[in-house]
Parts: structure tokens; sequence; C-alpha cells
């Protein structure tokens, strides 16, 4: 289990697969991508993703209170922050300061 700690905001990227059009282009079609090292590359720039955890001090340096919850879909500087693997599930995580948040996405 993943604990964020001070100013910092814990995403779960989107994948790359759900993201990018011709991968959804190619799946619809029944084309599998293999995993390759490019794809890995690819899945690093997608900037994209939900909050999981918000640490205790983000956006208190702003001198206003965290304008997201958990849950929300937000968009963040892309290469931005330190991935995680979760050692209960080998998920993936995002771990970035609060200021690389550049968006909530809502529907």
């Amino acid at each position: 289990m993943i604990t964020i700690i001070l100013h910092r905001v814990l995403i779960k990227q989107d994948k790359l697969e759900e993201t990018n059009p011709v991968y959804q282009r190619a799946a619809k079609s029944g084309i599998i991508i293999p995993d390759h090292e490019d794809n890995k590359r690819a899945q690093a720039g997608v900037d994209v993703g939900t909050v999981v955890q918000i640490g205790p001090t983000a956006f208190k340096d702003f001198n206003t209170n965290s304008p997201l919850q958990v849950g929300d879909k937000v968009a963040f500087a892309k290469y931005s922050g330190k991935a995680i693997t979760d050692p209960s599930d080998d998920e993936i995580y995002i771990a970035l300061n609060d200021e690389d948040i550049v968006a909530i996405i809502r529907s």
C-alpha cells in the first residue's frame, strides 16, 4: 500500500491503450500490439489520470483548500512525477507535486 505524503498527489495514470486513438482503432480491429520498449516510453507520456490520494499539505502553499477530490480525472504536466509500483497489487501509480496538476477534467 502506498501512502502519499506532504504536497503530493497520487495518480492512477490512464493506460495508453485507453487514451491513444491508434491503439483504440487497433483493438477494435482485433489487432494486438505487443508490449515493447517504445510502448513503455509512450505510456510515460500519458498525461491524464485519476486522483487516488491527496497529501495532507497539498495546495497549502497556494493559500487554498485542495480543489481536487479522490476520484477526479485530471490532466498533469507530461513526463512529471515519480512512477511507483504498489507492492500489494503491482499497479503503477504516479506521485506528482500538487503544482504539476494542470486541470480537472469533468464530463
